[in-house]
């Protein structure tokens, strides 16, 4: 599932068709694409990486549960915003929404005021992840494009010793190195050794 770029989308998903219906209705108020499902499975199942998004779901639904829901999408470092909205809140859930990377728990009945700065807070919040994971995503590419000398020689960079030094410690000629160097900024489209190590610190982010 990858990313594909275009303007913000809710996903709302509630097993109860009038909540449902309530909810898209007021999403369409607010002049945003949005669509709908009454199961998290039928979500996962139909979700083609849309971002920016934000989900809005129930937290008790038959199968998987919106906190449920949550948790997969951290397991698949899928970094969507979610809004849970509950008629049955408790402590034990919410710390659970939360660490799960929930952004707002709203209680129902839930007015629209309420529903709307969740959706725009999670909508600002998944447009800066959007980008950062296309960054993330990117670094991880130009990285794996490295050879097993360069990676060699990157890594030696990164720890901040110089060409001598890595010729020295890897046994061959200050020209190898200066090629191998060379090769790596131009695969990682920088012209620094500090351009370098920004491209390496985002592929190992997550």
């Amino acid at each position: 599932m990858g990313d594909v770029m275009q303007g913000p989308i809710v996903f709302v998903i509630d097993d109860d068709d009038n909540s449902r219906k309530m909810i898209v209705e007021t999403i369409k108020t607010m002049s945003l694409p949005v669509q709908d499902y009454s199961s998290a499975e039928a979500f996962l199942a139909d979700y083609r990486g849309e971002r920016p998004a934000c989900i809005v779901t129930d937290q008790r639904m038959p199968g998987m549960s919106g906190i449920e829901l949550i948790e997969t999408l951290q397991t698949a470092s899928l970094t969507i915003p979610v809004v849970v909205v509950t008629a049955f809140p408790d402590t034990q859930m919410t710390v659970r929404a939360i660490r799960g990377g929930a952004i707002s728990l709203i209680e129902k009945p839930c007015s629209n005021e309420k529903l709307w700065a969740g959706i725009l807070e999670a909508i600002r919040l998944d447009a800066r992840n959007s980008v950062l994971d296309a960054e993330r995503s990117d670094a991880k590419t130009k990285i794996e494009s490295l050879d097993g000398h360069e990676i060699e020689v990157a890594r030696l960079l990164l720890d901040g010793l110089a060409n001598k030094v890595i010729a020295s410690k890897l046994d061959v000629s200050l020209r190898t190195i200066e090629a191998r160097r060379a090769r790596i900024l131009k695969k990682f489209d920088v012209n620094s050794i500090a351009g370098m190590v920004k491209v390496w610190l985002a592929g190992q982010s997550e």
